[in-house]
């Protein structure tokens, strides 16, 4: 089991990058709230520079969205707010047994990527480390391709992965922010 996630969250990272899949390009809808700033931070975890909340009756169900939908979880000026400039997200599936739905942003200049997943429900602890990610608790593994943060949901795990030429903890503090960024649009 161990092996055929881990399987599945490569194929993920290899497809960003290699561009394999079939792309379709998406104009994100913007969120249903307004991002605000923030300056707190905890010992045991930080907080993204902004932050959004989202009212309970709309959050949504990540196991049941499509791609497509992936893309409208965050627009490309609050990932640049968060990370770096990108271009508006493109939906992809990649893998077998299920597939793992997903939209990637990359990066204006080239050699990143943003990549925003829904994985299927436990796959949360296919990281190494553990991270908090406001009320959530996740894990995260920083390969030499980027860091990835898996954040468990109802019904599914978000998937949040940096990509870079040569990954170090910067990516990770990035998929960290935008993972906490991306929560509150969703069912925890």
């Amino acid at each position: 089991m161990v092996a055929k996630r881990l399987l599945i969250s490569a194929v993920l990272a290899s497809a960003a990058l290699a561009g394999c899949t079939a792309v379709q390009q998406v104009v994100p809808s913007p969120p249903s709230s307004q991002p605000s700033t923030s300056e707190e931070s905890t010992a045991t975890s930080t907080a993204p520079s902004i932050t959004r909340e989202v009212p309970p009756e709309q959050r949504r169900m990540l196991g049941s969205m499509s791609a497509q939908e992936l893309c409208g979880l965050v627009r490309p000026d609050e990932i640049a707010a968060l990370a770096f400039e990108v271009e508006p997200g493109r939906a992809r599936e990649v893998g077998i047994e299920p597939p793992v739905r997903g939209c990637g942003f990359p990066d204006r200049n080239g050699g990143s990527e943003v990549l925003i997943g829904a994985q299927a429900p436990g796959f949360a602890d296919l990281g190494t480390e553990e991270v908090e990610l406001g009320t959530v608790r996740g894990t995260q593994v920083l390969r030499a391709d980027g860091c990835t943060v898996y954040a468990p949901v109802a019904g599914a795990t978000l998937q949040i992965v940096v990509i870079a030429d040569q990954a170090d903890t910067d990516q990770c503090g990035i998929a960290s922010d935008l993972a906490q960024y991306v929560l509150p649009a969703v069912v925890a």
